[in-house]
């Protein structure tokens, strides 16, 4: 009896106290979900969907910390950041964490969050959201677009190209991988607000603002140095004998001829990067702008890129390979003897309309034609052997020989050089449906969110 009692009094007890552990502090210790909660929608999901009607909301937090991976002295660093840069853009951008994707992607998660919350600027909802999944077996990151930066629906100066993408998420990674994340989302923080303000994430010192891209107008300036060291490659003594050089060059054959060493193409492309130098630098010559620029990033790569009237040779790829291995080649004695290479064979080629071969290559051509005569002497040898009949076992030459006459002493082949070729690798093009890409994220151009709304957007998984 008295067993009994104790075991009603103890059912009691339990159902006044709250579910789930307490904390020092008197706060309820929430038990982590189960599995069959992970497809649950998050509390912020609405219940009816169908029914949803576009709302902005500037009191939303722009620092959604549900995984808690910030401190409260990260977490205000980051508003202070996104205050700042999203002022100068002109473009909401939020940040989003939590442990778990609820079932989702993370994109879906993204584009839900950003859309369903009340989030962006104006009546496009302009903006930017970053998420961050701590789901153990699933982190990553997804960022997504809308309004003026989705390319799939605007083709205004500031987009969330491929190509952007990668480059933030580049940045990012490294950051995300090594467990520094309240730093990592101030840098990308930064970068968006340059991205926003330049239209690309990494400009350049002598980079426009969109404003002052949308009232440029192209003018020569004659002035500019024709040898532009943003790379630390070349002494002042070597930068001075290329500028030289350059201008001798221009002065005889009536072409800009420039070149600039860069770290890299600050998140434009190598392309877009050498077009960009050398139209706001103000080169080119007369009115079509003639000049050839050779752009040597950080990475040993080279990018010639040309304009107005340029020898013909110049529009050859094949001819521009071998300008530019010739010069690669020189540039293993530093980046200064690679330049000088390069500005010789490009005398050749404006005043010959054709680069020479390298001796590599000549080489080649004469043991290919060798080649080309030992192979059908074999066949002839071959030929006249299989009618002869063989009277003894020979070892060597000397057994063919009758005696006393002359000798051939026996020998070994020796290689007297290595040739090699390479096989050009172009560059993945854009894809607008999602996708790996060439830097590691993956990219989704204009898909349509739960919302209706269209997002385009990348993430990464670390």
């Amino acid at each position: 009896m008295k067993k009994k009692v104790l075991w009603i009094a103890l059912l009691a007890l339990l159902t006044l106290l709250p579910f789930g552990s307490v904390k020092a502090d008197g706060a309820p210790l929430l038990i982590a979900p189960g599995p069959a909660a992970e497809s649950d929608k998050p509390f912020w999901y609405p219940q009816d969907t169908s029914n949803f009607q576009f709302f902005t909301d500037a009191t939303a937090p722009r620092v959604a910390d549900y995984a808690d991976i910030f401190t409260d002295e990260e977490e205000a660093a980051i508003l202070q950041a996104i205050g700042t840069q999203s002022a100068r853009g002109g473009a909401d951008i939020v940040v989003v964490t939590d442990s778990s994707s609820y079932g989702m992607s993370h994109r879906e998660y993204a584009d839900d969050f950003y859309d369903y919350n009340g989030y962006g600027f104006g009546k496009d909802r302009d903006g930017i959201v970053l998420f961050i999944c701590m789901e153990a077996g699933n982190r990553g990151w997804w960022t997504s677009v809308t309004g003026r930066l989705d390319p799939a629906v605007s083709s205004g100066p500031v987009l969330y190209t491929e190509t952007v993408a990668n480059a933030l998420d580049d940045a990012l990674y490294d950051y995300m991988v090594s467990g520094r994340y309240a730093e990592g989302v101030i840098d990308w923080v930064g970068n968006v607000g340059t991205w926003l303000v330049y239209g690309v994430p990494f400009a350049p010192l002598w980079y426009p603002t969109v404003e002052e891209q949308a009232v440029w107008v192209r003018e020569r300036n004659a002035s500019a140095a024709r040898i532009v060291d943003n790379a630390g490659l070349f002494a002042g003594s070597e930068a001075s004998a290329l500028q030289q050089k350059a201008k001798d060059l221009s002065d005889t054959y009536g072409v800009d001829v420039v070149i600039h060493a860069a770290k890299n193409d600050c998140g434009m492309g190598k392309n877009a990067y050498a077009q960009a130098f050398y139209q706001y630098g103000g080169y080119g010559l007369y009115s079509d702008y003639s000049g050839i620029l050779l752009v040597m990033f950080g990475d040993g790569s080279q990018l010639l890129y040309t304009e107005g009237e340029v020898p013909s040779c110049l529009n050859d790829y094949e001819t521009v390979e071998r300008l530019l291995d010739m010069s690669g080649e020189a540039a293993a004695g530093g980046a200064a003897k690679g330049a000088e290479k390069y500005l010789s064979l490009l005398e050749k080629a404006l005043k010959n309309n054709r680069i020479p071969h390298s001796s590599g290559s000549w080489i080649m051509g004469i043991v290919m034609a060798a080649l080309g005569g030992l192979i059908p002497g074999a066949i002839s040898r071959g030929s006249a052997s299989a009618s002869m009949k063989t009277v003894r076992t020979a070892f060597n030459s000397n057994d063919y020989l009758v005696d006393g006459s002359f000798r051939v002493n026996s020998g070994n082949d020796v290689y007297v050089g290595v040739t090699t070729s390479r096989v050009y690798s172009p560059q993945s093009k854009s894809s607008s449906s999602e996708g790996g890409s060439s830097g590691g994220s993956t990219y989704s151009g204009g898909h349509t969110s739960s919302s209706g709304s269209s997002h385009s957007g990348s993430g990464r998984k670390f």
